[in-house]
């Protein structure tokens, strides 16, 4: 074997190697940032709720006014009294407390005629569990499209 040959040789096992270690790494900062479970929750189809770094965000087809009612209903329904409630025809806030002090965040902004981005926050680090009942609840209060 020639001093050429071995350097193309140990050339493909670099470049080998470099394309391993692109890819993992890709894998590795996507799965610890949170952008993987976003990229899997997008391409996964809309209509769906997405839970990522301590909010639950999810789209829904209607606008932010029929949005901000059907949010105001729900957390009475929930029995979750608003300490702030604040809204206009292009976003809204609210906030609240459950019984044990763990607030509540919900946002609502116009992304689109007819569309709003909701995004519901549960405590300072986020609770999955109690944000995606309130959005259920939010969800049962929104009309039925027709």
């Amino acid at each position: 074997m020639d001093n050429d040959q071995k350097f193309r040789e140990r050339h493909e096992w670099t470049r080998a190697f470099n394309s391993i270690g692109f890819v993992l790494g890709t894998v590795l900062a996507l799965t610890s940032s949170g952008c993987f479970a976003l990229a899997v929750g997008a391409a996964g189809g809309a209509g769906g709720a997405v839970y990522v770094l301590g909010k639950l965000t999810e789209e829904v087809n209607h606008e932010v006014p029929v949005v901000h009612e059907a949010a105001v209903h729900a957390m009475k329904d929930l029995g979750l009294k608003l300490s702030e409630d604040r809204a206009d025809q292009l976003s809204a806030h609210l906030e609240s407390e459950f019984s044990d002090g763990t607030n509540v965040w919900i946002d609502m902004k116009a992304i689109a005629d007819n569309r709003t981005k909701l995004v519901i926050r549960v405590g300072v680090t986020g609770d999955e569990a109690r944000a995606r009942k309130i959005d259920d609840a939010i969800k049962r209060r929104l009309p039925r499209a027709a």
